[in-house]
């Protein structure tokens, strides 16, 4: 995990590569295969509404409609764990190695799975209400390109 600090907002980044959201930014256009969500300073956002932070455009954006994502991933990966676990007592594993498979089993299908259902369930909105109007603007215009 790598923290960047902004010499212009003084806000700090935290960028992990291996996250499991896909970004998608409303205001450039810009598909990124991780997000670098704010950490520090005036634009990060509280626990449940983290803040994320455009690289390219320099925005800071949120994430609407989790409440789909979660509905849909948390099911998922609940029958993960179940089968998980159910599929080691025929074998009399004790109880922890059942866990430990069971949590295996959540991370090797969660994180294509977190990555598929955020590219397709998640919509990004900037958090500035000027930049909603801009982004609202390139899309009328056709500037996606």
């Amino acid at each position: 995990m790598n923290r960047l600090e902004n010499a212009f907002g003084g806000f700090t980044v935290k960028i992990w590569k291996w996250h499991t959201l896909v970004l998608s930014c409303p205001c450039c256009g810009t598909h990124s295969e991780y997000a670098a969500q704010i950490v520090g300073g005036k634009d990060k956002g509280s626990y449940w509404d983290p803040a994320y932070w455009c690289e390219k455009c320099s925005t800071a954006l949120r994430a609407r409609d989790t409440w789909l994502f979660g509905a849909l991933f948390g099911p998922l990966m609940l029958v993960t764990g179940t089968i998980g676990m159910e599929s080691l007592q025929a074998w009399a594993v004790p109880q922890g190695a059942a866990v430990a498979f069971a949590a295996i089993c959540c991370a090797v299908i969660g994180w294509p799975l977190s990555r598929g259902l955020s590219r397709h369930l998640l919509y990004w909105e900037p958090r500035d209400p000027g930049a909603v109007q801009r982004a609202k603007l390139r899309r009328l215009r056709g500037d996606d390109e």
